[in-house]
């Protein structure tokens, strides 16, 4: 009986050997996919475009050595040291491919690298601030400032070569009421490629109303000095300003119009030719009086 069982382990040892034998000298095909890694890279360059991540080795082998190479964490080295700025090709060599002379290798995909290489660079620029949005028509947009106003970008040489400013753009709607500064931190305009240090910039917009110069006929106003009459020749003046368009939408300003003639501080009997304070609404401002000075009499009581 143990002589039996000594036969049937014997029968199993001999044909999982001879099954091994068999496979092992077996040769398939297939494809590894096999990742790229640089090596020796320039200092200051950088590969725009073109590198992969892993190029495709058809090889051939025995069948129980290629269906462990998955676990071997095989990778293609590049040596890039000898890189220059501009497009250049990378032949992939495939006595480069780390495999053993028991593997042949058929096909490499893709076979050769079309590199585009760059010099990476940091620069000064400066900050173009704009504002876009819905304003009250009665009010203008005096100014955007941008702070700060110069940012350092860093990215491809040939890329900053063509930039010298960046733009950003405040946006905010004011159809009734309008501030008189509206800021926000925005971010700046830059292609994905750049860096931009700082990344946004604190935008603020100044708004102002909007004016125009309009002719109004006030009358002279006075008090008599004690002991004199006074009379003026004239009941009212013209008066030239400038003030706010929303002002002059209806007659109410006009009640803040005063035009008071000055006697001075000594008083005489006579006929003279005197000046008058004005005093307008707040916002307006003087331009021209017509006439300059009112005639004016004064006679004692």
């Amino acid at each position: 009986m143990l002589r039996n069982w000594q036969t049937v382990l014997l029968s199993i040892a001999l044909a999982v050997f001879t099954w091994f034998l068999v496979t092992g000298r077996e040769v398939v095909e297939t494809w590894v996919d096999m990742p790229v890694v640089m090596t020796n890279p320039p200092e200051g360059l950088i590969i725009e475009d073109g590198l992969v991540d892993k190029i495709q080795v058809r090889l051939r082998g025995p069948k129980g050595l290629v269906g462990n190479l998955a676990s071997q964490n095989l990778v293609y080295p590049i040596n890039v040291s000898n890189l220059k700025i501009g497009e250049q090709v990378v032949d992939i060599d495939p006595a480069k491919i780390p495999l053993s002379s028991t593997y042949e290798i058929i096909e490499v995909r893709p076979n050769r690298l079309r590199l585009t290489v760059d010099r990476r660079i940091s620069k000064k620029i400066t900050v173009e601030a704009a504002w876009a949005g819905n304003l009250n028509p009665d009010y203008k947009l005096q100014e955007v400032t941008a702070s700060p106003d110069v940012v350092t970008i860093r990215g491809p040489e040939t890329l900053l070569r063509k930039i010298s400013k960046t733009r950003v753009v405040l946006k905010g709607d004011f159809p009734e009421d309008v501030p008189r500064s509206w800021a926000e931190d925005v971010a700046l305009e830059v292609p994905d490629e750049i860096e931009a240090s700082p990344g946004q910039v604190n935008v603020e917009a100044f708004f102002a109303p909007k004016t125009r110069e309009i002719w109004v006929k006030v009358p002279i106003e006075y008090q008599d000095p004690e002991g004199f009459k006074v009379s003026v020749h004239q009941r009212y003046v013209r008066l030239l300003i400038e003030g706010p368009v929303f002002l002059f939408h209806d007659d109410e300003y006009r009640k803040s119009i005063l035009a008071s003639v000055v006697f001075g501080g000594k008083v005489a009997e006579g006929k003279f030719e005197l000046n008058y304070d004005v005093t307008l609404p707040e916002g307006c401002r003087l331009e021209k009086k017509n006439p300059e000075t009112v005639t004016t009499v004064l006679k004692k009581n």
